[in-house]
């Protein structure tokens, strides 16, 4: 019973270490400090996207003088609630739309149109006129006194496909993309409370691209979170937004607005624009536009005799000339433009080989504003000389016309200043990670989520052959090699169990979910605000920081103790069992604890002033010496009311002295390393732009951090170990081992960067991605085959995901 008692004391003691090495409370922004965050918010956002708009070519250059214009007008009044009417305009006048935007009360707009339709790009678009409107607001009005009326809000493009409704409240998860993704806003509290007063508008991107099995509680959020006066902008397919109405109005009083289809002669005029005046194919590619601009006239022709005899007829429409499938009939309009084009085709002519039916297909595809850029891109991009595009779409199948666009174009841009050759690999590695993606039901392409690739047991059986070496050989130096061949497989299979399950749920997904269930338990004994509205931002789980560790040490040091213990009670019993499984489970919890599971940081820049090194490193020392004596005049405590009268020593001051020092310089060497973790995980100045690379890089420097720090304490503790005992060689490399192996266990237990590694290592091993993967996927984004979205990348569209995740073609039948 006594060695119960002193477990329980020792196991909650630590946890309350823990616990007492968080920050402390954040701070939210106010009045000026607010303006200034919300002004270098705005900048930043700019700069992203402006470059990111270049990067889609949604901006005037050499090789595309003329833009693509889509029209936009109300949506039909079955889309609608009725309270206000949608926005009509192109994107020719972006300020005119704008204006009709900000004149809405409240400003809700809900953007439609069928897959490929510009909603996207209307959303870019919005945010980069948004941003101009705000700095001549400020231009001409200054910045709001407080109290006065609020200046317009900083616009944010967030993509909804990554957002995961049983895990986060939609406002705490945009609170918390904010905060990593633009650091000048603070912490996710701060974050949350700017969001919460209207001062950031969200731009909700990617709706339809949202798991089907999500998407009604992703909606009931997005009703609830915004069923006050707060600004957003929410981008959807037609056909899913149908879908979603008819659990109720997604936007109470939201403007919707609906794509119009492409007008042809507009098309015409833009690719003809961007052909120019020579280049590769040149020719071909002209009298292609001849012919197509021949077959719109016979629609045209055929719609206006039809309507001088009366007849009723809808606008040309290309689908009048393509065959119905299924059906024999022919219609006159279509056996017209046959005969015309089979004589046209007789004359001769570059394009001769293009067949009616594939015309007449590629004038309906050339309808949707994705695919008339992409088209643009096959000869917008090919190297002089190169007539492989051209003749890789004539023999095109009419049927398989957009793919065949998809497929040639993702192609031509890889080929673009590349070796020919390279295309090959690079289908390869484009279509592995559309498949992951279709497989998770994702389009963002985060790198720190790549570890999913793999199956959950290639991390477990890696870190059960660390704790296997770690415990075989220091239990073997210190004891023999049979105990330690015990040891091993004791530590080997437990590490093993606790690997794959911390790996098949997520370490960030456990901590999240212990996170959650003890909010809750605390949230329960707070009594009720009586309006939940006016609930303060900073008690959200997202800007709330002082569970994280413990959750953390919790999800891996359960499974390790409880397996450890389990096993261990069956040769010694349930008390030695239980003493085994303690202080396995709080050797390897309390360094995962430490570090933190979650996604990647940004984090700051070595030596860099400002970034609060000394503040932090100084207060988790305070902290963990006045947690860690408090722990060791508890023990102190209990293990003399345990001995009970024997105890007569424990009473010395001395002894209590020397109890309450030794725990609290272990509080205090916690802290420090906390403070510095801590530190490390602390966004920096935001000067420079939110990207996957930058990311990469703080997590890394976050476990070189680690690394770093375990090498000091390693360093000092055998150094004194060396002096003070004359068998100190022994345990010096029996504890190398021991740190070395816990260095490297704890990282790629709990944090992203590690794991990539291990992915990104065996997956090339593998053949399906480069060595280079970051350096790949850059590529891919600069040549447009890839776009960015702060800090993931998607694919151009998703129809391209869904196109590169079939089977990989070989290059032999696309030549």
């Amino acid at each position: 019973m006594h060695v119960w008692l002193v477990l329980a004391v020792v196991a909650v003691g630590c946890v309350l270490l823990l616990r007492g090495l968080r920050p402390g409370k954040d701070e939210l922004l106010v009045g000026p400090q607010r303006a200034r965050a919300l002004d270098r918010l705005q900048a930043s956002v700019w700069r992203d996207w402006s470059e990111e708009a270049d990067k889609r070519g949604l901006t005037p250059h050499l090789q595309r003088p003329r833009l693509l214009h889509t029209q936009w007008a109300p949506a039909p009044p079955r889309l609608t609630d009725g309270r206000t009417r949608g926005l009509t305009g192109t994107t020719a006048d972006m300020p005119g739309l704008v204006e009709s935007f900000t004149a809405l009360v409240p400003q809700r707009l809900v953007i439609i149109g069928p897959a490929g339709s510009g909603k996207s790009t209307l959303l870019l678009l919005f945010l980069l006129e948004l941003c101009r409107a705000r700095e001549l607001d400020l231009a001409e009005h200054g910045p709001r006194a407080q109290g006065t009326e609020a200046s317009p809000p900083v616009p944010v493009l967030f993509s909804l496909s990554s957002y995961d409704p049983r895990r986060h409240g939609l406002l705490d998860w945009l609170a918390g993309r904010l905060a990593a993704e633009y650091p000048e806003v603070g912490s996710a509290a701060s974050a949350r409370d700017l969001l919460h007063r209207g001062d950031v508008l969200p731009c909700l991107d990617g709706l339809d691209e949202v798991p089907k099995q999500r998407v009604v509680r992703v909606l009931d959020r997005i009703r609830r979170e915004f069923a006050t006066a707060r600004p957003v902008i929410l981008a959807c397919r037609t056909e899913e937004y149908e879908q979603a109405l008819s659990l109720g109005p997604v936007l109470h009083g939201a403007s919707v607005t609906e794509a119009r289809e492409l007008a042809f002669p507009h098309v015409m005029a833009y690719l003809r624009a961007s052909l120019g005046e020579g280049g590769p194919s040149h020719e071909e590619w002209a009298d292609l536009f001849g012919r197509l601009e021949h077959g719109w006239g016979v629609l045209e022709d055929e719609v206006t005799e039809a309507r001088k005899h009366g007849v009723p007829m809808p606008p040309p429409r290309w689908s009048l000339l393509a065959p119905t499938a299924g059906s024999s009939h022919e219609s006159s309009s279509a056996r017209r433009w046959r005969v015309q084009a089979q004589a046209v085709a007789a004359q001769g002519g570059p394009a001769r080989e293009v067949t009616p039916q594939l015309l007449a297909a590629l004038g309906e595809a050339l309808t949707s504003p994705l695919t008339a850029t992409l088209f643009a891109d096959l000869y917008g991009y090919t190297d002089a000389g190169d007539e492989e595009p051209f003749r890789r779409l004539a023999r095109a199948a009419p049927d398989a016309v957009r793919a065949a666009i998809l497929e040639n174009a993702v192609r031509v841009l890889f080929d673009h200043r590349l070796n020919p050759d390279v295309w090959p690999d690079a289908r390869r590695h484009l279509s592995f990670l559309a498949r992951h993606l279709e497989r998770s039901n994702r389009t963002d392409l985060a790198w720190w989520e790549l570890s999913g690739a793999l199956h959950h047991g290639v991390y477990g059986g890696l870190l059960g052959l660390l704790a296997a070496v770690a415990g075989g050989i220091t239990t073997a130096s210190a004891v023999d090699a049979g105990e330690g061949a015990s040891a091993a497989l004791l530590l080997g299979s437990a590490a093993l169990g606790t690997g794959m399950l911390v790996s098949w749920w997520g370490p960030d997904r456990v901590a999240s979910w212990l996170d959650e269930f003890l909010l809750k338990r605390s949230a329960a004994r707070r009594p009720r605000r009586e309006n939940p509205e006016a609930e303060a931002p900073s008690g959200s789980r997202a800007g709330d920081p002082r569970l994280g560790r413990t959750s953390t040490a919790l999800a891996v040091g359960l499974p390790m103790g409880g397996i450890l213990g389990f096993i261990g009670s069956f040769a010694n019993g349930p008390a030695v069992g239980l003493l085994i499984g303690t202080l396995c489970g709080l050797l390897f919890g309390i360094p995962a604890g430490l570090l933190g599971a979650g996604g990647p940081v940004r984090g700051p820049r070595w030596f860099r002033r400002g970034t609060g090194f000394l503040r932090r490193v100084a207060g988790g020392a305070g902290v963990g010496f006045a947690a860690g004596a408090a722990l060791g005049l508890l023990i102190w405590w209990t293990l003399r009311t345990v001995r009970g009268p024997e105890a007569v020593q424990m009473n010395r001051p001395t002894y209590v002295l020397a109890s309450v020092l030794l725990f609290a310089l272990v509080g205090m060497v916690l802290g420090l390393v906390s403070g510095f973790l801590r530190w490390l995980q602390t966004p920096a100045p935001a000067d420079d732009s939110t990207s996957p690379r930058i990311l990469l890089r703080g997590d890394r420097r976050l476990v070189a951090g680690w690394a770093l720090v375990i090498a000091a304490v390693a360093g000092l503790a055998m150094a004194w170990i060396m002096a003070t005992s004359s068998t100190g060689r022994g345990q010096v490399a029996e504890g190398s081992v021991l740190l070395i192996v816990l260095a490297l266990w704890a990282p790629i237990a709990v944090r992203p960067w590690p794991r990539y590694v291990v992915a990104r290592s065996w997956l090339w091993l593998r053949g399906d991605l480069p060595r280079d993967l970051m350096g790949f996927l850059e590529h891919a984004h600069k040549v447009s085959a890839l776009r960015q979205v702060g800090g993931v990348y998607q694919f151009r569209h998703k129809n391209v995901q869904e196109h590169l995740s079939g089977s990989p073609t070989d290059a032999s039948t696309q030549s």
